[in-house]
């Protein structure tokens, strides 16, 4: 399997993953930035938008789902995504609107937006460019989106083969209308993809410990969003059993799925601009994990940048011993 990052945090959300001989089956776990932002992302690894397979959708909001009008319209590539989900995306397909995810509307039809820092919770509902503005896409064309072959249902809770990866999606808790996160396994590898939930569940934890790798979110420091700029009611959503889950939470659930018997890579995801920093939320994590008496060696910890970010070759890894050594 080969995972890449293609962006994490308020501007948007996408992860390529990779798997069967020479790559075959792609995929994309999310599609939050515009259609030309991932397909130059996606060239410098050597991918073209015209070989993905699906996008597999956590949930509705803006930062996950904003270049899917383009991808279902130009390259027929279909969502794959729990039905209730998919009803609210064929909902703003239609009307050329997406909800954001502090429950705003924005407009898909609006040429540019202003770059602001929302840190994926505040009240500014756009999409942004690295330090600059980005296109909206159109919306797509009633044929289009109204074709079977471009919506390949999968349950929260159920399964489903997709070429050579095997995808198993599971509940979180955050406030869109069926969320999830997803297991994905392939050559013996599981990649876990966990963001945007408000509380820890047992499902799951109970995904994560099947994780090779877990992409997790850890979007704030706590006592940063409690002393910070935001509004009372916003501060109160974040902290939410629906909202996003602190470097604290993060922590925890990692400690709660943890295996003493092998090595994990670990990619701390979804930041917040404002209540969290890359610094921070590493050194928080590996605090916790001290302090709990666990092996740092044992886990490689990574945070996702905004911009494109880290890959984990699992071809590579069995060919690197060092990534596998535990010492004492």
């Amino acid at each position: 399997m080969r995972v890449v990052s293609l962006g994490s945090g308020s501007s948007g959300n996408a992860l390529l993953i990779e798997a069967g001989p020479r790559g075959r089956t792609k995929l994309l776990v999310d599609a939050g930035f515009s259609v030309r932002i991932i397909a130059e992302r996606l060239h410098k690894i050597g991918v073209h938008l015209t070989q993905l397979q699906g996008v597999l959708v956590t949930h509705e909001h803006s930062d996950h789902v904003l270049a899917l009008p383009g991808l279902m319209k130009r390259y027929n590539i279909p969502v794959v995504t729990n039905p209730r989900t998919y009803a609210v995306i064929e909902e703003g397909l239609a009307t050329g609107m997406w909800r954001s995810d502090s429950g705003k509307l924005i407009s898909s039809q609006q040429e540019t937006t202003p770059l602001l820092d929302v840190a994926n919770e505040a009240t500014a509902d756009i999409s942004v460019q690295n330090g600059g503005e980005v296109a909206l896409e159109e919306p797509v064309a009633p044929d289009v989106r109204n074709s079977p072959t471009l919506f390949l249902p999968l349950e929260v809770g159920a399964s489903r083969i997709i070429g050579d990866i095997t995808v198993t999606s599971f509940p979180i808790s955050h406030d869109a209308v069926a969320p999830c996160g997803y297991l994905l396994s392939a050559g013996g590898c599981r990649v876990c993809v966990v963001t945007d939930s408000g509380e820890v569940t047992p499902a799951m934890l109970d995904m994560m410990r099947l994780a090779d790798l877990l992409v997790l979110e850890s979007n704030h420091d706590r006592e940063r969003l409690l002393r910070g700029p935001y509004p009372y009611y916003l501060k109160a959503r974040i902290l939410s059993s629906t909202g996003h889950l602190s470097n604290d939470q993060a922590a925890e659930a990692v400690l709660r799925t943890w295996r003493g018997d092998s090595v994990r890579w670990l990619w701390l995801s979804h930041l917040s601009r404002t209540n969290n920093t890359p610094t921070l939320a590493r050194s928080q994590m590996r605090l916790r994990l001290k302090e709990a008496g666990a092996n740092l060696a044992q886990l490689h910890i990574s945070v996702s940048p905004p911009a494109m970010g880290h890959t984990w070759d699992s071809t590579q890894l069995w060919h690197t011993s060092s990534l596998w050594e535990m010492p004492g």
